[in-house]
């Protein structure tokens, strides 16, 4: 078990990896290091992108160019060596499994401890198990990086068990939610009748199962309840869901919008729908970031039993649940949420939990306390 920060542990630098900073969906790293007052976040990155700026610390790319940015992949040479050892660090924490496998060197090159966080896809993908001729640089580290890594830090129960069967070391498996900021939770509210789905359009979000769950309902008339279904986002899926949507009344595709949009919508709606499922690559989700924010705003939750979603929706209590990848279970699923007695106990059920276990302040403080109190890593195998 970590140990509280002591005087001599106060001062020092976090680094914090991820292979380009900061695509536009993950604002989610932000919220790691919010509670941040004994370690410094210092952001190290083969790209940095626009959105780096949102984050508050100085930020560094393992190269100034392209060619040195691929040499730094392969073989973990870099110049940044020299800057980074005056901010003295006491902890690497590395976002995704590749991000990992990538950051290995620097940590073993400074001597100091790795973590690294798995969000879903990256412990799910069967391409990162597909055996090939040359194999990929995650392959060819991951023995290293399963030995050096003092722990690995899963965004669910789910994720953690995935790394498990894959042969990582159990004692190093953590259960980290990512948090959000709850300092404006919204009491629930009257609705009008709509159902909204947020995300990016690609397989494992489950809108094609979603799509047909609705013309199942339109066709026996047991959508007498629902007003319609709202789309936002966009992604390579979108023209087929367009197709599919063809002939079912009453649905909109919003595209992109913007986080006070949303905001908007998840105040107004009847419930957010997270269909989400295992799509044909293996990929999944750990646990998404949507259903806190819809809970956060006061707005119900019709959901799958997929992945991590099942840790914060209890099925009939806190939210309604669904079989993955089932449309007719998930047309049941939205019909049962038009004949719950108590929508308002059920949000409340559901913001208990969010106090409980995803409060952002709460979750970035223990990761602070978790990243500088471990003990030293063992050696390991070169890369």
């Amino acid at each position: 078990m970590p140990h509280d920060i002591s005087k001599d542990e106060q001062q020092g630098t976090c680094l914090v990896f991820r292979d380009k900073l900061l695509l536009p969906s993950e604002g989610f790293i932000k919220s790691h290091y919010i509670s941040f007052d004994q370690l410094s976040p210092v952001y190290l990155a083969n790209k940095i992108g626009w959105r780096a700026k949102e984050l508050d610390g100085a930020k560094h790319r393992t190269a100034r160019t392209k060619f040195g940015a691929a040499l730094f992949k392969q073989t973990g040479f870099s110049m940044m060596y020299k800057s980074l050892q005056s901010y003295r660090p006491k902890v690497l924490h590395a976002h995704f499994g590749r991000g990992g496998a990538l950051a290995l060197p620097i940590a073993q090159r400074l001597g100091i401890p790795l973590y690294v966080t798995y969000h879903g896809g990256d412990a799910t993908k069967f391409t990162h198990e597909r055996k090939r001729l040359l194999p990929t640089i995650y392959q060819r580290r991951l023995a290293a990086v399963q030995d050096y890594a003092n722990g690995f830090l899963c965004v669910s129960d789910f994720v953690a068990r995935r790394l498990e069967a894959q042969g990582f070391p159990k004692n190093k498996l953590i259960t980290h939610y990512i948090g959000i900021d709850i300092a404006n939770m919204q009491a629930p509210t009257l609705r009008d009748g709509r159902l909204l789905f947020i995300g990016r359009l690609v397989a494992k979000k489950g809108v094609n199962v979603l799509l047909t769950a609705m013309r199942m309902l339109h066709q026996t008339d047991e959508a007498k309840n629902i007003k319609g279904l709202d789309i936002a986002g966009t992604g390579p899926e979108l023209e087929h869901l367009r197709e599919m949507a063809n002939g079912i009344p009453n649905i909109s595709f919003l595209g992109w919008q913007t986080p006070e949009q949303l905001a908007l919508r998840m105040r107004s709606c009847s419930a957010v729908v997270v269909p989400s499922h295992q799509a044909p690559n293996g990929d999944c989700e750990g646990l998404p970031t949507v259903i806190l924010e819809a809970i956060r705003a006061g707005c119900p939750v019709i959901a799958t039993n997929h992945a991590g979603i099942p840790e914060i929706i209890t099925d009939n209590d806190s939210g309604i649940l669904a079989i993955e990848n089932d449309s007719t279970s998930l047309a049941s699923a939205l019909t049962r949420f038009g004949s719950v007695s108590d929508v308002p106990a059920m949000v409340a059920n559901a913001q208990r939990r969010l106090r409980s276990e995803f409060d952002a302040s709460k979750q970035s403080a223990k990761l602070q306390n978790m990243l500088a109190s471990r003990h030293a890593p063992t050696q390991s195998p070169s890369v």
